[in-house]
């Protein structure tokens, strides 16, 4: 690790000196990213100024479903352009570069880990505002124009929704209940909503929360063209509430707050009815995304004991649509 942090030290100082950053690199240490992405942490030092930066790289491995690294940081600066509060890019790197798919951006200073954020002191007071904060940023992100992001894939919801189940069929584990999810979503009325940038993994855990309530918004791997509503039916299905059930958004606020934030910003005006279609959309998909995760394991592709895991929660998805569907679940 000293030798791969040496030559990366190196990369960076390089890298950023031709932008016309300069400064030492020190502290370089490596951060927990998830398997598909490579995240370090180090500090800029120029005189007596020092400012955190994070360096997050591809790992050649992603998901089929995942963009580009780099073109996670364009999609930032588009994002950050009408106010939405993600980190500053400093510098982004394409595959045939030294650094490889990677960017750098200014640290912000929060939280990610669920569990902290919704148990300790510290994040009480931020815990009733975050919902109408997320609204707005949520508002934001649809909000941004399109002309600079034409690289993003574009899905309509019946797209989506076709690969969703076609994904599903290909790991031959008939379910039932994904068996009429599919069937009810392709019947659903999806609103006459203009195409928007989608985060598509907006959650607890690729938020940034602090004391005031939300930091920043992270993680954009998942980022396409299409229903913005779909954003906030994910943030608000029983997967990401982690045990706190009653709490419809994240575990830790109200839907009508959600949608108050929402509509504060947005020309597009939302309700619950439509959010709740794209619950059950987002259940289905965290499903089929489980069982993906498991395969990846069990066909021998990664290696990992917590993807193998990660298949037993395809159950808690199915139970989780046939509360949505059947039994007055919110």
């Amino acid at each position: 690790m000293i030798k791969m942090s040496e030559g990366l030290s190196v990369l960076l100082s390089k890298g950023l000196s031709e932008l016309g950053v300069s400064g030492s690199i020190e502290n370089l240490e490596p951060l927990t990213g998830g398997a598909s992405k490579e995240i370090w942490k180090f500090n800029l030092v120029n005189s007596d100024v020092s400012l955190k930066m994070i360096f997050r790289r591809g790992s050649g491995t992603e998901s089929s479903l995942a963009i580009q690294t780099a073109d996670e940081a364009k999609i930032q600066e588009e994002v950050r352009k009408e106010g939405g509060p993600v980190p500053e890019i400093v510098l982004v790197s394409n595959s045939g570069n030294d650094l490889g798919d990677s960017y750098v951006m200014k640290f912000i200073e929060g939280e990610t880990i669920a569990r902290k954020i919704l148990r300790d002191e510290r994040y009480k007071p931020a815990l009733p505002l975050l919902a109408h904060q997320c609204g707005e940023a949520i508002a934001k992100i649809h909000n941004t124009p399109l002309a600079n992001l034409q690289f993003l894939p574009k899905k309509s919801p019946i797209q989506l929704i076709e690969d969703l189940y076609n994904l599903y069929q290909s790991y031959q584990q008939p379910s039932p209940v994904f068996e009429y999810a599919y069937r009810w979503l392709k019947q659903q009325n999806y609103g006459d909503f203009k195409d928007s940038l989608v985060h598509g993994d907006f959650r607890l855990g690729n938020i940034l929360v602090n004391e005031h309530g939300l930091a920043g918004i992270i993680d954009w791997e998942l980022a396409h063209i299409g229903n913005p509503i779909q954003d906030l039916g994910w943030m608000c299905g029983n997967s990401w509430r982690f045990g706190n059930y009653k709490m419809v958004v994240g575990g830790f606020g109200e839907i009508e707050d959600l949608i108050d934030g929402y509509n504060s910003v947005s020309e597009e005006k939302i309700n619950a009815e439509l959010i709740k279609t794209w619950q059950v959309f987002g259940t289905f998909r965290w499903g089929v995304i489980c069982l993906m995760q498991a395969y990846a394991h069990i066909n021998g592709s990664v290696n990992s004991i917590e993807k193998a895991a990660i298949g037993r929660r395809v159950s808690e998805t199915e139970i989780d649509i046939v509360d949505l569907l059947f039994l007055g679940g919110n």
